[in-house]
């Protein structure tokens, strides 16, 4: 039976889902930072742009979407009113993607103005519904307080640390490289315009046929676990895949392995086909941000910082004297920081102490510091 384990630092829970010790299917939320995915807003038209078959929506303050023509719905005039979806959160340097399609059960306000009517659902309760028979564990008691009232009787504390192995695993979701079955390896390149992925074997033989066999079954048993690490880390959009080692000819033999695995993903990514060059092309609907752009934007670097300095500030011998800490960051780091109060609120309350923000301008990006008193 899985289990769903949530795992929190400051301002941060990562979601597992763990069976037998393999790791299902996993997320990122940050409670104080939601993704916007799901959620319906009342829009005013700022902009049709028939050139890209759709029109750019205002949603609030300094925030707007796109939303694409759907025929036979007329197209919108600049200062129309609408009700819309957000479909894709902000991702790849692009903005929400808007649908204005089945969403009649919310009412009009009766104020016209830009705002948000609903909340989507969170990565914690997309994935408890999707594992409606699982288990939720959290690792401290404070988290119920996040947890809808509908999935409360599935919660219990967890009175074990998570395994190793699977720690490990989780912890290899930030890196680019992925060890696969029989020492295969695959090296993930995410680009705004797609996903490349090098499939590469230490599989060696001087016999020619021995060696195309054992590359052919090589790739075979780690394409299932190379695309498992696709849900995993939420790559999205086209994905290339270079197999290893094998002749065009061979590789489209790996056509049905390919739609066999794909289909199981909840997110159901369409295989393409092969290229004139071998490559294997797939796409995979982009809804939330993939895993490496939350940890690399301002706010995810911030949430970081904030857990090593939850490490550091524990790791001194008389840490429970102290009650203030000021922690001084770059400029982009504080203002994203200061943006999510439940990351600060959390961290203070984890470490017993109040926080300060403040920003030095000649720090670099990931630069920091602390006093504490």
């Amino acid at each position: 039976m899985p289990t769903i384990q949530l795992l929190s630092s400051p301002g941060i829970v990562r979601i597992a889902v763990i069976d037998q010790q393999k790791l299902l299917d996993f997320a990122i939320w940050y409670p104080g930072q939601t993704d916007g995915f799901g959620d319906v807003y009342l829009g005013r038209v700022d902009h049709y742009a028939s050139a890209l078959g759709g029109a750019f929506v205002a949603l609030g303050k300094d925030f707007s979407g796109f939303l694409p023509h759907h025929p036979p719905a007329k197209p919108l005039l600049e200062g129309d009113w609408v009700m819309v979806r957000i479909t894709r959160s902000a991702q790849g340097g692009k903005g929400v993607r808007l649908d204005a399609r089945n969403i009649s059960e919310y009412p009009m306000p009766s104020e016209k103005t830009p705002q948000r009517l609903h909340v989507g659902l969170s990565p914690f309760e997309e994935l408890a519904q999707r594992f409606p028979d699982a288990e939720i564990r959290i690792d401290e008691p404070d988290l119920i307080q996040l947890i809808p009232t509908e999935y409360k009787l599935r919660v219990k504390r967890s009175k074990e640390s998570v395994n190793s192995e699977i720690l490990e695993q989780i912890d290899l979701l930030e890196t680019t490289e992925v060890e696969l079955p029989m020492g295969m390896r695959a090296s993930i390149t995410p680009t705004p315009a797609l996903v490349a992925i090098d499939m590469d074997t230490a599989t060696q033989s001087n016999d020619k046929q021995s060696k195309l066999r054992a590359q052919f079954n090589a790739n075979k048993e780690s394409l299932p676990a190379l695309l498992h690490q696709l849900r995993l880390r939420n790559l999205s959009g086209a994905i290339i895949i270079d197999m290893a080692g094998l002749p065009i000819k061979k590789r489209r033999l790996f056509q049905e392995d390919f739609e066999r695995n794909l289909r199981l993903d909840p997110l159901q990514p369409r295989f393409v086909g092969f290229t004139n060059l071998g490559l294997a092309e797939m796409t995979r609907p982009r809804k939330r941000p993939p895993l490496h752009e939350l940890f690399a934007s301002y706010h995810g670097q911030a949430i970081r910082i904030l857990g090593m300095l939850e490490r550091q500030f524990k790791s001194l011998a008389s840490h429970h004297q102290y009650h203030h800490l000021t922690l001084t960051l770059s400029l982009s780091l504080k203002q994203s920081l200061q943006n999510d109060s439940w990351a600060i609120n959390h961290f203070e309350k984890r470490c017993a102490v109040s926080l300060t923000l403040e920003s030095d301008p000649s720090f670099a990006i990931q630069q920091w510091e602390y006093q504490y008193a």
